[in-house]
């Protein structure tokens, strides 16, 4: 038996979940946004949506541009949105295990 969880963060607007962070893990691989939305399908305009929806909620800036070119421009998470990917992993890694407990404890059907 397995249980799926979704973890969605949120203030005033929900600001954090699955496809945030799928989103910022690219970013971080491919050095560009760009990159970022034809590797995982999110089109262009809601990746920015995205982004812009996370900073304001945070209240500081996630990922940096740097204009340059492909050779030395390109888009990267700052040193704060990797703590914030880094602590959505470590809540959703404890919600799932957390779920996976519950249901072995409590589901005896």
């Amino acid at each position: 038996m397995r249980v799926v969880t979704r973890v969605r963060i949120g203030k005033n607007k929900i600001f954090m979940g699955k496809g945030v962070k799928e989103m910022l893990d690219a970013i971080e691989m491919h050095k560009s946004i760009k990159k970022a939305t034809e590797y995982t399908g999110i089109s262009y305009p809601k990746a920015i949506r995205m982004v812009r929806t996370l900073e304001e909620e945070l209240g500081f800036p996630v990922v940096i541009s740097e204009k340059g070119g492909s050779e030395r421009g390109g888009t990267r998470l700052t040193e704060k949105g990797r703590e914030v990917l880094e602590t959505y992993r470590k809540i959703e890694k404890a919600v799932e295990e957390y779920a996976e407990n519950l249901i072995r404890q409590e589901f005896h059907f």
